[in-house]
């Protein structure tokens, strides 16, 4: 309790400067309550950050997470004389506190915040950027009162639109791109020899069998899932929150057998996943597997964890593209194409060997102990995947990711 009493007091002290700081040192029991105001408000940008970058703070945040979800809980909170929650800011409600609610229904705010695609001839593409920026100026000059609200705030609020737009945009962009490559590159009823996509359980360190039509589907309905999940992660931010930071929740320190971790019920980021599942299911033409969510137990032991993962997706699906799209320019140097000559015969042939091992193996429900811990669940099509990934320098094809600039899947942590 007193290193969080001290981290509070520390926060404002950095604000309001030490000369500040210094009359509540001197106090027998420091007025932690002076603080409120600035925690909360700095907290919450730092949660509005996060959100909208989620490859950020990934080692800390979830830390920072955890002070302020002691910081509700009711014996904590009496201590401090406060909260260090605040609802997240959104365009809704700042919308709102400018009186300009009006912009979010204007039928022009689709199109200036609708990303741009990239159109060829450049001639194409400048004079769509150009009808883009004419249609926010002509909202900005619309809405923007001197004295109410400025231009600059109408503009923050368009913008902010559309940054979260081309967030929501380039990543499923990567996930559609990897489902198109499926769909081009396999054909469900007539497997090219030795590019079948059967698994078979126990071979590999496959945990499933799927004949080559059944594979596909089941990979094609995964990919799915993910692009959907992507494209409503936002409003999954927003609801786990609701579950994660709230006293009504508490939580309980548990060895899920990854560690310890803060175990705690999540019903409705649970009811907003199992929507998406439903969603899904009603999309791709058949389903294959368990279509259980784990949320709330061993495996997914809050709701962090989950947004914490499907945040990672595009970290997967980026550098397999990256390399499938690399190997012609790589095959241009003579040694390497005779490298590529010798073991696959082809530059396609590569190719496709990449995409048959990435879903065959990426999607074989391995990476648990148990079928709990992997397997087909929603939750263990992602632990399939990101194991995979951990095995990728025994994979014949390693040095062709290496030629084209990979470094890991996972990325850096700063």
């Amino acid at each position: 309790m007193m290193e969080l009493q001290n981290l509070m007091l520390g926060v404002y002290v950095a604000d309001a400067g030490v000369a500040a700081g210094a009359p509540m040192c001197r106090k027998g029991a420091m007025d932690i309550t002076r603080t409120e105001q600035l925690v909360q408000t700095l907290f919450e940008l730092t949660r509005r950050y996060k959100v909208m970058n989620p490859e950020m703070m990934r080692c800390d945040y979830v830390k920072f997470l955890h002070i302020i979800q002691d910081s509700v809980q009711p014996e904590v909170a009496d201590t401090l004389g406060f909260t260090a929650m605040k609802k997240i800011v959104t365009v809704g409600d700042e919308a709102v506190r400018l009186g300009c609610e009006g912009l979010l229904t204007d039928p022009d705010l689709a199109l200036a915040t609708t990303p741009v695609p990239r159109l060829k001839p450049h001639s194409a593409l400048n004079a769509a950027l150009r009808r883009k920026d004419l249609t926010v100026n002509r909202l900005i000059d619309t809405y923007a009162r001197p004295s109410q609200r400025s231009r600059e705030d109408v503009e923050r609020l368009i913008r902010s639109v559309d940054d979260a737009n081309c967030y929501i945009r380039d990543s499923s962009a990567t996930i559609e791109q990897m489902i198109e490559i499926l769909q081009t590159s396999f054909d469900p009823k007539c497997p090219e020899p030795g590019l079948a996509l059967a698994i078979n359980e126990g071979v590999d360190g496959a945990r499933l069998s799927h004949q080559h039509e059944m594979q596909y589907h089941y990979v094609l309905q995964t990919l799915t899932l993910w692009k959907n999940i992507t494209k409503y992660m936002y409003k999954l931010w927003l609801v786990m929150e609701a579950d994660f930071l709230t006293a009504e929740r508490p939580y309980s320190l548990e060895d899920t057998g990854q560690g310890l971790h803060r175990r705690q019920a999540t019903p409705t980021l649970f009811q907003a996943v199992q929507d998406i599942v439903d969603a899904t299911k009603a999309e791709v033409e058949v389903w294959v597997g368990s279509d259980k969510v784990h949320m709330g137990d061993a495996q997914v032991p809050n709701g962090y964890a989950f947004i914490d993962k499907y945040t990672q997706t595009p970290r997967i699906i980026v550098p397999i593209i990256k390399t499938i799209q690399a190997i012609e320019g790589i095959v241009k140097d003579s040694e390497h194409s005779a490298f590529v000559k010798e073991m696959w015969a082809t530059p396609a042939m590569l190719q496709k060997a990449i995409l048959c091992d990435f879903f065959k193996h990426g999607f074989d429900g391995s990476g648990g102990e148990n079928d709990m811990d992997a397997g087909s669940c929603i939750d263990g099509r992602l632990t399939s995947a990101w194991n995979w990934c951990n095995t990728i320098k025994s994979k014949p094809f390693y040095p062709v990711f290496l030629l084209a600039g990979f470094g890991s899947f996972d990325g850096a942590f700063e």
